[in-house]
C-alpha cells in the first residue's frame, strides 16, 4: 500500500496502537519520485531488493544497491531518489518504539530504546556486508520481510521478535555521542522542519524568501545555504516540488481544471507549472491524469 508522499510529517498511523508496526513493498519505475522529503516518529528499516537508489538521510546521501539497507532514526528526514535507468523495488518496515519493549519503564526500554531515541547511541545508516553485525542484520530484515508476505500463525510474535533482534545488531555498532553534538543536530532538524512546515501551511500563496527565513530567525543568504545542505534543493525549487505534489492529488482525485489546480497550489503562470510539473512526474498534468484514470 503506498504512502501518501504530499506530507513532510506523516498523518497515519503505521500499524495499531496494539500492533504499531507497518511493512511496505514498492516498485518505483525510473522516471517516477522514489520518496519524497518527509519525516515520522517511527523508527525505519528500508531495504532495497532490486536495482540502484540514492536515500537522504538527515544532511548525508547513501547510495544503495540490491541487498543494501539504511535506518532512519525517529523525526530523522529522508527522501530517495532512483539512480540509473532501471526500477528500484524496495521493502520497508516502519514502527513504533513501543513495539519494542512497551511504553511504561523497563529494562529494555531504559537501557537501550530511550538513548537511541534520544540519539545518545550513534548507529550506522547504511547496512551493507562489509560488516558481520550489519550482514546479520540484513539476513534478519530479508526474513522479516518474507513473512510479511506469507502471514503464518504467530506472525505477530516473529514480527516484534525479528525487529528487536535487528535493532540489538544496529545496537552493537553504536557508540555514545556528545551532548554538544546531539544538541547541535537537534537544533538543526528542528529549524529545517519549521521551514518545511511553513511551506506546507503557506504553498497557495506567494513566499518570499526572506519570510520564510524570518520564520526560522535566519539571515535570508545564510537560510539559503542551510537549507539546500539538508534537503539538497533551494528553497524555491523545494516549494515548486511540494506545489506539485499537491497538484497531482487533485489531478487523482478531482475533476478540477488545470488551470484551477495550478493556481489553487500557488502557480500563477500555467506554462512554469506544466514545466515543473513534466520535470518531477516525467509527462504533463494532462498525461497524469490520464494515467491515472486508465489505472496506468
Amino acid at each position: 500500500m503506498p504512502m501518501d508522499r504530499a506530507l513532510l510529517k506523516e498523518a497515519r498511523r503505521h500499524g495499531s496502537p496494539a500492533f504499531p508496526v507497518r511493512m511496505y513493498h514498492f516498485l518505483c519505475p525510473p522516471d517516477q519520485p522514489l520518496l519524497d522529503l518527509h519525516w515520522h516518529e517511527e523508527l525505519e528499516f528500508f531495504l532495497v531488493t532490486k536495482g540502484r537508489a540514492v536515500l537522504r538521510v538527515g544532511a548525508e546521501d547513501y547510495e544503495v544497491s540490491a541487498g543494501d539497507a539504511v535506518f532512519v532514526a525517529s523525526g530523522e528526514l529522508h527522501s530517495g531518489s532512483v539512480a540509473g535507468k532501471d526500477a528500484v523495488a524496495f521493502s520497508a518496515a516502519v514502527f513504533h518504539a513501543d513495539l519494542l519493549s512497551g511504553s511504561a519503564p523497563d529494562e529494555l526500554r531504559q537501557r537501550y530504546i530511550l538513548p537511541l531515541l534520544e540519539r545518545k547511541y550513534e548507529v550506522p545508516v547504511l547496512l551493507d556486508r562489509r560488516n558481520g553485525d550489519s550482514a546479520a542484520l540484513l539476513d534478519m530484515l530479508k526474513q522479516l520481510f518474507e513473512i510479511d508476505r506469507t502471514r503464518p500463525f504467530g506472525y505477530e510474535l516473529a514480527v516484534r521478535g525479528m525487529l528487536q533482534t535487528c535493532v540489538s545488531l544496529l545496537l552493537r555498532t553504536a557508540f555514545r555521542t556528545e551532548q554538544t553534538r546531539r544538541a547541535g543536530a537537534a537544533q538543526r532538524t528542528t529549524r529545517i522542519k519549521e521551514a518545511l512546515e511553513y511551506i506546507e501551511r503557506h504553498y497557495a500563496e506567494p513566499i518570499r524568501l526572506a519570510e520564510l527565513a524570518s520564520a526560522v530567525s535566519m539571515s535570508e543568504a545564510y537560510f539559503c545555504r542551510f537549507f539546500k545542505r539538508i534537503t539538497a534543493s533551494t528553497p524555491v525549487e523545494y516549494i515548486n516540488l511540494y506545489r506539485v505534489r499537491q497538484a497531482a492529488i487533485l489531478l487523482r482525485t478531482t475533476d478540477k481544471k488545470i488551470m484551477e489546480i495550478a493556481l489553487e497550489v500557488g502557480f500563477r503562470n500555467l506554462g512554469y507549472f506544466n514545466a515543473v510539473f513534466r520535470q518531477r512526474f516525467g509527462c504533463t498534468p494532462t498525461e497524469y491524469r490520464q494515467r491515472g484514470a486508465s489505472g496506468g
